[in-house]
């Protein structure tokens, strides 16, 4: 009985992390010939190839050849890679034995593999979803979705839905965009309800009304089978129940915001309170705190309260006469609505827009630390 060739994945057991692509079960008079071939490695370079393996590249034609070089064995190719296998990396192997002269057996092996990650023993989780509160305004804008680890691109669509308070799906409620909304880590997921249906008097909105219904319970779901950069799923299901809220259709009002300013020499947090939820993400970097000279002071940021508390904490004591707060004019609440106008309110005159389009500035006075509690 003549044995099939197959194409295995071989870890090296002498040398850990090292391993190797194999073809065995070869006619070994067929192996015999290509040692006395010339440009063996380019022949055993068409019939053998390792590839990497991405999400958004798992439908396309070509994908990125792994550099390596060739072995011939008794009844077999083998491939070892120029520089180690990467713990989480997907690759594919493919063999296509026509190249070597064999049509009679021209089925193509492919074999798809991974290393696990030594180092990531527990598996990637949700660590949080923003807007963190139970109640959204009924046109919220967009979640966030942050995970412990980086993820992997393709499987939003499939994994990441909207359901109602029966465990139905609601259907045409979540944006499906070309290209997933990853930051730059990989770990935090931008999700965006239909904006067609955010925005009145627009088609999608006359047509099937917003998004949310007003009074409704809902939950946001994300599903274990979501893969990280290792490709492994999720720990657990993870599902961010809220319910809706009137609509919030107005600028963000920096007159209405609750400055509580610390005590000079202290380091004390100053603390900013808002009327309602600002966007998680935007509130990181939008807010800024400047010394005397008009600098970044260096400190620490927390946003606490559903996103509705912003406070800094200095690396060192305060020490500045007339610190002030720097507010970026693209700072938006959860519904999109930002300093300088609504989200779907009426288009103003670009002109009318050039002056607000500067940063915002608000003025504190340290408080004395003798009518402080706190002087930490």
């Amino acid at each position: 009985m003549t044995l099939q060739p197959t194409l295995r994945f071989d870890p090296d057991a002498q040398q850990s992390g090292a391993a190797s692509v194999g073809v065995h079960n070869l006619d070994p008079d067929l192996v015999a010939s290509l040692g006395k071939r010339q440009r063996i490695d380019h022949l055993l370079q068409a019939a053998l190839r390792v590839s990497v393996i991405e999400a958004a590249m798992q439908g396309c034609d070509e994908l990125p050849d792994v550099l390596g070089r060739y072995q011939l064995l008794e009844a077999g190719v083998r491939f070892i890679p120029r520089f180690p296998f990467e713990p989480g990396v997907r690759y594919r192997a493919s063999f296509d034995p026509r190249p070597l002269g064999r049509a009679g057996h021209a089925d193509v092996l492919t074999l798809d593999f991974s290393l696990a990650n030594p180092a990531d023993p527990e598996p990637t989780y949700v660590t949080g979803v923003f807007p963190s509160a139970d109640v959204v305004p009924e046109n919220l804008l967009r979640f966030y979705v942050c995970f412990s680890r980086p993820m992997r691109r393709g499987w939003a669509a499939q994994q990441i839905s909207l359901i109602d308070s029966e465990g139905r799906p609601a259907p045409d409620v979540l944006y499906r965009p070309p290209l997933e909304l990853w930051d730059r880590s990989m770990r935090c997921l931008t999700v965006l309800l239909d904006p067609g249906r955010l925005k009145r008097w627009v088609g999608p909105n006359r047509e099937l009304g917003p998004p949310l219904g007003l009074g409704q319970r809902y939950a946001l779901a994300i599903g274990s089978a979501m893969v990280d950069s290792s490709g492994r799923p999720l720990r657990r299901n993870f599902y961010k129940p809220f319910v809706v809220a009137q609509a919030v259709r107005e600028p963000v009002a920096l007159m209405h915001w609750k400055v509580l300013a610390p005590a000079t020499k202290s380091r004390q947090a100053l603390t900013i309170q808002f009327p309602r939820s600002l966007d998680w993400a935007l509130l990181r970097n939008a807010i800024t705190v400047v010394g005397d000279d008009e600098l970044p002071i260096s400190g620490r940021v927390a946003i606490e309260k559903g996103e509705r508390r912003w406070s800094f904490t200095p690396a060192s004591p305060w020490t500045a006469r007339r610190p002030a707060i720097r507010v970026a004019p693209d700072l938006e609440d959860v519904c999109g609505n930002n300093l300088c106008a609504a989200f779907d309110g009426p288009r103003r005159p670009r002109r009318e827009l050039t002056g607000e389009r500067a940063n915002r500035s608000i003025h504190f006075e340290l408080t004395d630390p003798a009518n402080s509690a706190e002087t930490a």
